[in-house]
């Protein structure tokens, strides 16, 4: 059962940029600003201002100070990532990028064909292999193109994460995952048929609930009654139809939704991250994420008492 010991955030090259001053990036004008704003909430985007390298680098250098020995011991180095073509393509450059932090006994690969959902899918796979040594999840993209750094019903961000699993104590334990994958809608919205557009649009909400529903069954009694929802920074009144049906208002935490935007596959550890320095009391929470595919992921975490000296 893996352990979660440390999130790394960017702590400096980030801003939160209004929505009126991101039409060079994400292609909107007032009209499109008030619309996200009204619909969906949102006033701000974090964009960085480094490359995608320098980004990672700050997050992963940080966490890597979490694992004792790191550039000495064998690990396990995953990029979970929405599109190749959002991000690198070259087949070696996470190899050298690895190798550039002392990672050289370390196992790299990424994950990506579950877009959004990709950390939670990862954390998934790391229960189904019984992975015990240390993992470490790196997240975060550029959206350095209107065509790929805005989607529908939401705007996306630049803000690179990793978690550190298995590498001391921790402070978290995965208590559970559960995946699910509507093979059917496996293009992105913009390219997919009218019909199957049609059917995306009268299906998602059932099937989104039907997702969360089967994973609190496949949870049972590990389940907590005052266990806290951590949704994905994506389409709120989506969200808030969710939060409605299984009368979560009280424990949902949604971090600074309007102010940051989605941040691909981040916002899991993101909002994690901020539930912790809200100095929130739940031991539990359920985690959520979905991702064009589309693909619908949960993670229920327990809290890990600290020890007393």
């Amino acid at each position: 059962m893996s352990v979660l010991c440390h999130i790394s955030l960017p702590q400096d090259g980030y801003a939160h940029v209004p929505l009126s001053e991101l039409n060079d990036t994400h292609g909107l004008n007032r009209r499109a600003s008030q619309t996200y704003d009204r619909f969906y909430g949102l006033q701000a985007v974090i964009r960085h201002e480094g490359s995608l390298d320098r980004m990672l680098s700050d997050v992963l250098g940080r966490a890597l100070e979490q694992v004792p020995d790191a550039s000495e011991r064998a690990g396990q180095l995953v990029y979970c990532k929405t599109q190749t073509h959002n991000t690198r393509t070259d087949l070696s450059w996470l190899r050298r990028f690895a190798d550039a932090h002392d990672l050289g006994h370390w196992e790299v690969s990424s994950l990506s064909m579950t877009s959004c959902t990709s950390a939670l899918v990862q954390m998934h796979v790391a229960e189904l292999c019984e992975t015990d040594g240390p993992l470490i999840v790196l997240t975060g993209e550029k959206a350095f193109h209107p065509w790929v750094s805005r989607l529908p019903v939401g705007l996306l961000a630049e803000v690179p994460s990793a978690a550190v699993f298995n590498a001391g104590q921790g402070s978290w334990r995965v208590a559970g995952t559960s995946v699910r994958h509507l093979p059917r809608f496996h293009q992105n919205p913009d390219t997919m048929s009218a019909d199957d557009r049609r059917a995306l649009q009268t299906v998602y909400a059932d099937a989104l609930i039907a997702f969360m529903e089967e994973s609190l069954a496949r949870y049972g009694t590990a389940v907590t009654r005052n266990m806290a929802f951590l949704p994905h920074n994506l389409n709120r009144p989506m969200t808030d139809v969710i939060i409605r049906h299984f009368g979560w208002e009280a424990l949902s935490f949604h971090g600074d939704m309007a102010r940051t935007g989605h941040a691909y596959c981040s916002d899991g550890f993101m909002n994690l991250a901020a539930f912790e320095a809200a100095g929130r009391p739940e031991r539990q929470v359920l985690i959520l994420a979905a991702g064009t595919g589309v693909t619908f992921a949960t993670c229920l975490l327990d809290r890990i008492p600290t020890p007393k000296l």
